[in-house]
């Protein structure tokens, strides 16, 4: 009989069941938590404090992506009809935003938000670019600049510097957007078919999930080297939390730690089946986890003991 860790057995505080097909989770400054179902095209709001679902909202088709603004609401990325639904801070849809006709690619945009420079982020793999909606307007409204940028994919904003980081699966590699010219101005290898990617600013880090391998690239902002850190299986969401340590989601149906001091694996809590989007919500010092595979939401404690 395998041993079981106390770990994996007491940080899981609670699994949530969601739509169909949950696939994206963000959190606002409020305790909420926002997950995506790519089957129902519908959003979850968990809230924090309970666990529980307290509303349940229609979005556009194949909703794979999210990101929450402080200001100025919550922004879903609708991969199947290439739209971004745009939320109020009351959870009330005031716009639906066309940013390109719809094309065949599947997993195809993703949102990432600046709240400082009143922008969201949203990346196209079917039409190579990155559009800007002006998040600030009422309504808001996608502008006419955009970036050219080969098979774009996952997004993150450095709050530091304000640029935006991109993965490119194709081409194994991220490229960095200065917002002052919307311009690509750089770029960097990674692993293989890099997807998810978040950053670290305390640490000065960007995280890169490599999912055609079982490798993390850990990017050092401030002199550009990078290693990689093994997590034993297909890595797929990554989120980080106040200290800098990274939470990955892996296709073993685990999420696995990355230590901001070793940075080397330090901890695994198991899940659900196939998770993929992963966010780390403050207020509560947990980590919420969406479990595409069986419909459910993992809330894992970082307190626990």
């Amino acid at each position: 009989m395998s041993k079981v860790s106390n770990t994996e057995k007491s940080r899981v505080v609670a699994t949530i069941p969601v739509g169909t097909g949950p696939f994206a989770v963000a959190v606002d400054v409020h305790g909420q938590v926002f997950v995506t179902s790519r089957g129902d095209n519908t959003v979850s709001v968990i809230k924090s404090s309970t666990n529980t679902v307290i509303a349940t909202l229609n979005v556009g088709l194949r909703p794979e992506s999210v990101a929450t603004d402080p200001q100025f609401g919550v922004y879903v990325a609708n991969s199947g009809n290439v739209t971004v639904t745009a939320l109020d801070r009351f959870n009330t849809v005031v716009a639906t935003l066309n940013v390109g006709p719809p094309g065949p690619p599947p997993n195809m945009l993703r949102v990432a938000i600046d709240h400082l420079m009143s922008r969201a982020y949203v990346t196209d793999r079917g039409r190579d670019r990155v559009s800007i909606i002006r998040t600030s307007a009422e309504p808001p409204f996608v502008t006419p600049d955009f970036v050219e940028v080969p098979g774009p994919l996952g997004a993150a904003v450095d709050p530091v510097d304000h640029r935006l980081y991109v993965t490119q699966p194709e081409f194994n590699t991220v490229s960095v957007i200065d917002p002052a010219t919307n311009r690509v101005i750089g770029s960097m290898a990674v692993g293989q078919q890099p997807m998810g990617i978040a950053i670290a600013p305390q640490k000065r880090r960007v995280y890169v999930t490599n999912s055609g391998f079982t490798t993390v690239s850990v990017i050092d902002l401030a002199t550009g080297g990078s290693i990689g850190v093994d997590v034993a299986a297909k890595p797929i969401g990554v989120a980080v939390d106040s200290h800098g340590n990274a939470y990955v989601t892996a296709s073993d149906g685990t999420v696995k730690v990355i230590d901001a001091l070793s940075i080397r694996v330090s901890d695994t809590f198991s899940v659900g089946s196939k998770p993929e989007g992963v966010a780390f919500e403050p207020l509560g010092n947990r980590v919420y986890v969406a479990n595409r595979g069986d419909g459910t939401v993992s809330a894992i404690d970082l307190a626990a003991t």
